[in-house]
């Protein structure tokens, strides 16, 4: 069974959260540390996982 953390919150928060994440990984990419941005990377493909087992994702 695949671990889905996030199935009880709604398309618009996760869609949101995924923004606020990108943006987070993006300023750590430019100041580090490194483990930050992995860290966001890795909870960014939670948000997209759930969103693309909803059908939230253009093909």
């Amino acid at each position: 069974m695949i671990d889905r953390p996030h199935r009880h919150e709604s398309t618009e928060v996760l869609k949101e959260a995924l923004a606020r994440t990108g943006a987070d990984a993006q300023r750590y990419a430019q100041t580090g540390p490194k483990k930050y941005e992995d860290a966001l990377h890795q909870i960014a493909d939670q948000f997209l996982d759930e969103l693309e087992q909803r059908g939230e994702l253009s093909p």
